[in-house]
This record gives C-alpha cells, structure tokens and sequence, in this order.
C-alpha cells in the first residue's frame, strides 16, 4: 500500500511538472500570436494609407 502511494505522489509531481511547461509554452505562443497580428495589422493600415493614395 505505501508503495503504490509513493508512485502517486511521483505521478503528480511528474503531472505538475508537464503542467507548469505546458503553461510557460501557451503563453510563450499567446505572445507571439499577438505580436504577429499587430504586426499584421500596421502592415494594413500601411497598405490601405498607400492604396487610397494618402
């Protein structure tokens, strides 16, 4: 019984682990997400400024 005991608490650090890489690399994408679609959005607004002739 306390072995099986001791391989849960391992699981859940393991778990807790993965989680917290996981969270550190959705954010680092979030990040990035954003960044790109601002970036997108200035070319935008540079591309419709030169179309309308301004």
């Amino acid at each position: 019984m306390a072995k099986k005991n001791q391989e849960e608490k391992h699981l859940n650090a393991k778990q807790k682990a993965y989680e917290q890489k996981q969270a550190k690399q959705g954010e680092k994408i979030v990040k990035w997400i954003i960044g790109v679609l601002i970036l997108l959005a200035i070319f935008y607004i540079g591309w419709v400024y030169w179309m309308m002739g301004v």
